[in-house]
């Protein structure tokens, strides 16, 4: 299917099946900046302490050639993996939320799991080559050279302290060393965050685009999903003609039927016996239903009235099994008190 035709925005399921294969819009580069951010907060806060053991280990190994490989790796254990554990998790943790915060929580092995046309050494060429692999290799340059076009700004702007850096004292000099370090890490890690969220906001589009439907593919998934619309009419035809067929059954129960005289037919029971409050529409119809509702009253001696404006008024007004709207109480009561008057007459 060309990709100019597919016009139509992804449905919900194919939302849902492209996420469950791990499909979905993300950027890499939130990950990695949001990395370089916290590390190195973290580095400037509790990076003296890491550097102060590890020049402690060294200081003990090289003053004492004879020290076992137990005790370095003991001093390992208790001095430096209570400071590299937290920093790795820490790690670990903003690379997990920065990717929830993109799409959300998803498990799923299937990106993992293997399939032939990775195998397929052309098919390799093919993406090696590809526009795609182009345009992100065009991206990262630019991406690089933005970064070094900042670092470089930085520089020049903090020129003149980096150089009365070297006329201070060794140990102010590390110190504003290390805070030189710091900021420019921090800025250029700032900039590098801003360029990912573009690059995720143009992830975004992109993903977008390449998920949409054809009108075509569209329709087979509802046909997929709701079942195929010929089928539906079918069924629904066949249900109507059940309930036609059930409603026709109460047409001998009813006190009388309304007609406007044969393209509506209305057949009402008010038996007050039966708990009836109000008259009640048993059945009602137009055209050929009509015909059979008052063929079946006929077969049953059901009266039948012609009353033209009531029953266009009252056809739309009340389904079947429900009790008749207030406002045609008093014209309906006077055909239901006519039709057992005419009762009352003929059984005498």
């Amino acid at each position: 299917m060309p990709k100019e035709n597919r016009t139509e925005r992804a449905t919900p399921y194919r939302r849902k099946r492209l996420r469950e294969e791990g499909n979905v819009a993300k950027s890499l580069e939130i990950a990695t900046a949001g990395t370089i951010l916290v590390g190195t907060i973290v580095i400037f806060f509790v990076g003296h302490l890491f550097f102060y053991k590890i020049l402690k280990l060294f200081w003990n190994a090289s003053s004492n050639p004879f020290i076992g490989a137990s005790v370095i790796l003991a001093q390992v254990k208790d001095d430096i993996l209570p400071l590299i554990l937290p920093f790795f998790i820490l790690t670990v943790l903003v690379v997990v939320l920065t990717h929830i915060a993109q799409f959300g929580f998803i498990f799923t092995l299937k990106p993992i799991q293997p399939k032939l046309e990775r195998l397929n050494p052309f098919e390799g060429f093919k993406r090696i080559f590809s526009l795609t692999t182009l345009f992100e290799l065009l991206k990262n340059s630019l991406k690089v050279f933005l970064l070094m076009l900042v670092a470089y700004f930085f520089f020049r702007s903090e020129l003149g302290k980096l150089i009365r850096i070297y006329s201070n004292d060794l140990t102010l000099s590390i110190k504003d060393f290390l805070i030189f370090t710091f900021k420019l890490v921090i800025f250029v890690g700032v900039v590098a965050l801003f360029i990912a969220l573009l690059d995720y906001a143009y992830k975004r589009w992109d993903y977008e685009r390449k998920i949409r439907m054809s009108k075509e593919e569209v329709k087979e998934e509802y046909k997929q999903q709701e079942g195929n619309p010929m089928i539906k009419g079918a069924i629904r035809k066949r249900m109507r003609q059940l309930a036609k067929g059930r409603m026709l059954q109460e047409v001998p129960k009813a006190s009388v039927v309304i007609t406007n005289p044969t393209h509506i037919a209305i057949a009402m029971r008010y038996s007050p016996e039966e708990g009836d409050k109000a008259p009640v529409v048993l059945a009602k119809g137009k055209g050929q239903v009509a015909e059979r509702i008052v063929e079946v009253a006929t077969i049953n001696q059901v009266p039948i009235v012609r009353r033209e404006a009531l029953a266009r008024a009252l056809y739309p007004a009340v389904e079947v099994g429900e009790e008749i709207p207030p406002k045609f109480y008093r014209a309906v009561a006077e055909i239901i008190a006519f039709v057992m008057a005419r009762r009352r007459r003929l059984a005498v």
